[in-house]
């Protein structure tokens, strides 16, 4: 009876064996912060590289500014490319932390909003076309990839697992193959 209880509890990921479901709004909320945490830990350490080896003073108002982003200078062409690459590799978390599709564009779009207000709060609501344009464009490749990478990674756990081991070179036969039927 006890090994039974463990193993049911040992197959959980460790906040579903606290909480009891996996939809908890801890588990939520404990992801969106997680997310934003990576999205702009991510983006300043894009800009600080990028400063430093322009040989630019770094300042963190490039993260919670509008009025860095700029389609007429270097400076705000660099931050805006920064803020799409910044948008790439979220994408990357997305998949790691958030795993599942039907999910990936509801945390693509808390991050930008998140990202609006903290903006709002530092520098006053966003004016610059080219600012939302930018989160536009972020938010587009954040949920398009995202949705894109997490059902992938869904599927290959779901119908793919087993089926190859792409490290041997091998392919396993599967019951449901008419050799394996034959035999």
């Amino acid at each position: 009876m006890f090994q039974s209880i463990k193993n049911r509890y040992t197959q959980l990921p460790l906040f579903e064996q606290i909480h009891g479901t996996s939809a908890a709004p801890g588990r939520i909320f404990f992801q969106i912060i997680v997310l934003q945490v990576f999205y702009y830990l991510t983006a300043i350490v894009l800009f600080f590289a990028t400063a430093k080896l322009l040989g630019l003073p770094f300042s963190l108002r490039w993260c919670f500014s509008w009025e860095w982003v700029s389609l007429e200078n270097t400076l705000g062409l660099t931050l805006a490319a920064l803020w799409l690459l910044d948008a790439l590799m979220s994408v990357i978390f997305i998949t790691i932390i958030i795993g599942r599709s039907k999910l990936a564009w509801d945390y693509a779009l808390t991050v930008h909003v998140v990202n609006l207000l903290l903006v709002w709060l530092n520098s006053g609501f966003p004016k610059s076309i080219y600012w939302w344009l930018l989160q536009v464009a972020s938010c587009g490749i954040m949920v398009t990839l995202g949705t894109w990478t997490t059902r992938w990674k869904e599927l290959r756990e779901t119908f793919f697992e087993g089926i190859a081991d792409t490290e041997l070179g091998q392919i396993q036969e599967s019951s449901s193959t008419p050799e394996s039927t034959a035999k």
